[in-house]
């Protein structure tokens, strides 16, 4: 009952105490369980998205800051990620910086050659056009100025409105410790992927349990 309500996003604290009576250390060793049987299809089928006659949006968001200028202080956590527009396929990594050093590689493990790829006009992305072997062609929007170019209707508004998805799913778990970020992004590439592929959540996790946890 606990992995349905799982597949349903209905395995918060509260709601596992009163509705399947398990109790919170339960609830959050079978929430980081299931993360795991996430993470592990991830590596064995990792996610790449994109390719030619396709369009990427990538960009990078701010995870741990504090609202108002109130609270405790936390290191910043930045995640890096992408969203193809036409399949809907997202990538999502947490990463210890923004340098071209850092996001490079992410970009050419994580989006096929022949992509078109649009970003803002972050320093680390003039070296997406020069990666070898890509093929990759690169348009940029500048939101100092605008949130679409008026020339060439380059924007990153899919990538944005991932974002917004990603932090508000956060908020719905009252927030994510900052050493269980990294499973937290793979479930939600996961369940992504499991959109995408318009698969039933409950019976993509059974399978998946399977592969994590072959039968003796």
């Amino acid at each position: 009952m606990f992995i349905y309500c799982w597949s349903k996003e209905l395995t918060s604290i509260k709601f596992c105490e009163n509705e399947l009576e398990i109790c919170k250390e339960a609830v959050i060793d079978w929430n980081n369980y299931l993360r795991e049987v996430c993470a592990n299809i991830l590596v064995i089928n990792p996610v790449v998205i994109g390719g030619p006659n396709t369009t990427v949006e990538i960009d990078e968001s701010l995870f741990s800051r504090r609202k108002n200028h109130m609270g405790r202080v936390l290191p910043q956590q930045w995640v890096f990620g992408g969203i193809c527009r036409e399949s809907g396929e997202t990538f999502m990594f947490t990463v210890p910086d923004r340098s071209a050093a850092t996001l490079l590689p992410i970009i050419s493990n994580s989006i096929r050659p022949g992509t078109t790829i649009i970003s803002d006009q972050w320093p680390a992305y003039n070296g997406i056009v020069g990666l070898p072997g890509a093929g990759f062609q690169h348009a940029t929007v500048n939101h100092s100025v605008n949130f679409v170019d008026p020339q060439t209707g380059a924007n990153t508004q899919r990538i944005e409105r991932s974002w917004k998805a990603a932090k508000e799913r956060n908020k719905r778990h009252n927030g994510t410790h900052r050493s269980m970020l990294d499973s937290y992004m793979c479930e939600y590439m996961w369940r992504r992927r499991v959109a995408v592929r318009n698969q039933d959540v409950f019976d993509a996790i059974l399978a998946d349990i399977v592969v994590f946890w072959p039968p003796a």
